[in-house]
């Protein structure tokens, strides 16, 4: 019998993933239709499609490349969803019209609290307890970590880590971690224990606090020298000339050039979502778009690919997917204009962008048919908006060509005929030659090519017998796609001689056109979870082949001056299900591993140039003056971190670190690197703030950096008519927190100037330990900044705040502290906080 079992596969309170996997049972499937009844609004899916919405019954099909479903095997796809009033929960699902019998309920892991005397010296344990509730028959296990609070791992207590086995019938188990005695005062301190990947089980309380107990007497109180830091003012400048930056790109043998002749490596990362049905780039319900594309160039990238589908031309649907609080400016846009505003930041900061036909019809994946057109964006319309774009992009080198259609793998490589995919990619390059003839034209390939089968868009083997010829010269790059045996188990992975076998393998299928200088290559998508124990020699092996080192000896294999093969990773998106994506799930964070594979082979548009002089940058430095009021007898430190304001990390560089006076010193400098650029835009502030004073008591302690703009004066937009002033529903009722016993707040102004302040705020806990804060804050004033907590709303009477993910623990007698920046003048006393 076939099944259907949903499942959450991560919840972070905003959102959520769900997962649903279908079962072929004994005779397996030919299509699949799943209702089922839900309150929660879905956001992104993949795997699957949404037929309909009719109130909370939610009507979902397959996709055409996973309709059958075999006896005996599943299918998975998930959504990103955010919660109603009855959170995650999904119920009475009924697939191909049999209601799907509901799992049986597996037992819960519950962890409780601990507390501990810390002690004077020696070693004393927080012993936390484990209970299995509900079924006992059958091992259950599930993994634990600690994590620090305000007890720091190594200096108050041993981290571990480890996997906790319940045995049938063991119901209690116990976890013990190490806490070090020590002699001085301080508060109670805290850390986590943390469970996951439960087997056998479900985690219904996975998160517990372990108390260390101060048992120390405060020291008598003392007199202490003030700290405090200054402002600082400093002149933009302009960014060094580098020459690879500037002009359109052509191609030269194997080279990728620029308009100076200097070889030019396209090392970037794909981008998607455009080409779904949110008609947008993903994430930007999490993140603004301006900051993720200064994230994309600080990790090193300088290309963003960029896939789209015919469909976004000329849809009337609004886009979706958006949090305007973070994207205001791309309220009210179509896809297209989303997509414009996307090319016009990049190209702001510096980075290029390949604009890349992902499919025909909206959606996920290659377009269904394998081909660039089917019968509702047929080939003439496919090049007429090749055109379209062409002349859009004409004047902005930012775009620097067109991927022509993203993995056609049911296309053949010449021949003639309506599938033949080398014909068909030298019309629509020809096309475009004709409206833009500055632009790059990349060709991938098809699947098989004479009997031999390859990656979707990765066999390029017919370029040998039948090149793809364009009428503008030196414009053409073949792109093939590349991926591991997680994506799927082809037969070279599965070689006694794996991975020394790759060379050749990559060799046969794209990598000879390269090598041979027929023409440059650019490997258009390639990437990996991390997870396939061959998906990692795979990735060194593709990494070195595409920086020359085609047998990866440690050695180069092509000409110095030269550069090797261009690329764009898949992808920054963490929700690729193949491959996940250089963010983590957090759409914030970046997976360390991935990008340490990538950046020996990144390239620098600015600097990394060869042949001609590279213009030489003046270092930009805002200088901060930290000052103690009178010297001290012993050592005096203070932290110090940036804080972004209207000046953003696009326009500085993030630091932070620890001042440190010795005996008899009373000032010290704080450099912050200043990023120059060409915009045209207002002065801009950023602030640099101190914290945790040792030795001394913070005075001022936020000094305002201001960078003054040496590039004109920013354009004001052509002010547009004001619509006619519609009736305006009645504002819906704003969330307030749940007030919380034992919880009180208080609020420091720690800075002020003309145009802003600093506000510090400490919630104490003189109740039982809780998990999770919220506090309202009666502010008129615009919050400019904010760390250590996050804003969840703003409402009619000014904000409502939230913990962070690592402070919303506060254990019983403890406190915890965040601070913001806002703008223009307040009194403390006028503002009011409700816990």
């Amino acid at each position: 019998m076939s099944a259907a079992i949903y499942n959450i596969g991560d919840d972070w309170g905003a959102g959520f993933i769900g997962n649903i996997s279908i079962s072929g049972g004994s005779a397996g499937l030919e299509g699949w239709t799943l209702t089922f009844e839900a309150d929660f609004d879905i956001t992104n899916i993949w795997g699957a499609e949404i037929v309909s919405r009719e109130g909370n019954l939610y009507t979902l099909r397959n996709l055409s490349w996973n309709a059958n479903v075999p006896a005996g095997q599943s299918v998975n796809f998930g959504f990103q969803a955010v919660p109603g009033p009855g959170g995650n929960t999904a119920v009475n699902l009924v697939l191909n019209g049999e209601e799907v019998e509901p799992p049986v309920p597996l037992p819960a892991l519950s962890v409780a609290d601990a507390s501990v005397v810390e002690g004077d010296d020696g070693v004393s344990e927080l012993v936390f307890t484990v209970t299995r509730s509900g079924d006992t028959q059958g091992p259950v296990s599930v993994d634990y970590n600690t994590l620090d609070g305000t007890a720091l791992a190594g200096s108050d207590y041993a981290a571990i880590a480890g996997t906790l086995v319940f045995a049938e019938g063991e119901t209690s188990k116990t976890i013990h971690v190490e806490v070090h005695g020590d002699t001085l005062f301080e508060p109670d301190e805290y850390l986590n224990l943390v469970l996951s990947a439960a087997e056998g089980a479900t985690i219904a309380t996975g998160t517990a606090t372990g108390i260390i107990l101060n048992d120390d007497e405060a020291p008598a109180p003392a007199i202490l020298p003030v700290v405090s830091i200054g402002n600082a003012t400093v002149v933009e400048g302009d960014p060094a000339a580098g020459s690879a930056a500037s002009g359109w790109l052509s191609t030269s043998g194997n080279q990728i050039v620029d308009a100076d002749g200097n070889s030019v490596q396209i090392s970037g990362v794909n981008w998607f979502g455009l080409e779904s049905g949110n008609f947008a780039p993903h994430g930007l319900w999490a993140r603004g778009y301006k900051e993720m594309i200064e994230q994309i160039k600080d990790e090193g990238f300088n290309t963003i690919r960029l896939p789209f589908s015919s469909e976004l031309l000329h849809t009337s649907t609004a886009p979706n997917g958006i949090d305007f609080s973070k994207n205001a400016d791309l309220q009210g846009l179509s896809g297209l204009e989303v997509m414009d505003k996307i090319i016009e930041y990049a190209g702001e900061v510096g980075l290029k962008v390949i604009l890349d036909h992902h499919r025909s019809e909206a959606g996920a994946g290659a377009s269904g048919n394998g081909l660039w057109y089917n019968d509702a964006y047929t080939e003439a319309a496919w090049i007429a908006d090749w055109q379209a774009l062409a002349a859009r992009y004409a004047d902005d080198t930012t775009v620097i060509g067109a991927d022509l259609h993203n993995e056609p793998h049911a296309g053949t490589w010449g021949g003639g005929g309506a599938t033949d995919w080398a014909a068909a990619a030298e019309r629509a390059g020809n096309a475009i030659g004709t409206v833009n003839p500055d632009w790059l034209i990349f060709v991938e390939g098809v699947a098989t090519y004479e009997g031999q089968n390859y990656w979707w868009g990765g066999n390029l083997a017919g370029v040998r017998d039948r090149p793809v010829e364009l009428d503008v010269d030196n414009k053409l790059v073949y792109s093939p796609h590349d991926y591991p045996n997680s994506v799927f188990p082809q037969s070279w992975f599965q070689g006694a001689d794996f991975p020394a076998n790759l060379e050749s393998v990559f060799d046969e299928a794209w990598g000879f056109i390269y090598r041979e200088g027929i023409a440059p290559v650019y490997l258009g998508e390639f990437g990996t979870k991390l997870i396939d124990p061959k998906d990692a020699p795979w990735l060194d092996a593709i990494t070195a082949y595409l920086a020359g080192d085609f047998n990866n000896d440690g050695t180069s294999d092509i000409p110095a001056g030269d550069k090797g093969i261009s690329w764009t990773f898949w992808s920054w998106n963490p929700n690729s299900g193949d491959t996940g994506g250089i963010l983590n799930d957090d759409w914030t964070t970046v997976n360390a591993d991935k990008l340490a594979y990538l950046q020996p082979i990144q390239f620098d548009f600015d600097t990394d140039v060869t042949g001609g002089e590279t213009g030489e940058q003046t270092p930009v430095f805002a200088e901060f003056l930290v000052t103690l009021s009178e010297p001290a007898d012993e050592q005096v430190s203070v932290d110090y971190h940036t804080v972004a304001g209207t000046a953003s990390t696009a326009d500085f560089t993030s630091t932070s670190g620890t001042v440190v006076f010795e005996p008899g010193e009373q000032s010290k400098t704080i450099v912050v690197a200043i990023k120059p650029d060409l915009i045209a835009e207002a002065d801009e502030q950023f602030s640099v703030v101190l914290t945790n004073a040792t030795g001394a008591t913070i005075g001022v302690g936020t000094g305002i950096g201001t960078i003054v703009n040496d590039d004109g004066t920013p354009t004001e937009p052509t002010p547009q008519p004001e619509p006619q002033p519609e009736p305006e529903p009645q504002p819906e009722p704003q969330p307030q927190p749940e007030p919380v016993d034992g919880l009180d707040a208080s609020l420091a102004l720690v800075d002020s100037w003309s145009a802003g302040f600093n506000a510090n705020v400490v919630i104490r806990n003189e109740g039982a330990a809780i998990q999770g804060w919220q506090i309202e804050i009666g502010l008129d004033n615009d919050i400019a900044n904010i760390w250590n907590a996050e804003i969840i709303s703003r409402t009619d009477q000014g904000y409502i705040i939230g913990n962070a993910a690592w402070n919303g623990g506060i254990a019983s007698g403890s406190e915890i502290s965040f601070g913001f920046i806002g703008v223009g003048q307040v009194n403390a006393s006028d503002i009011e906080l409700i816990i």
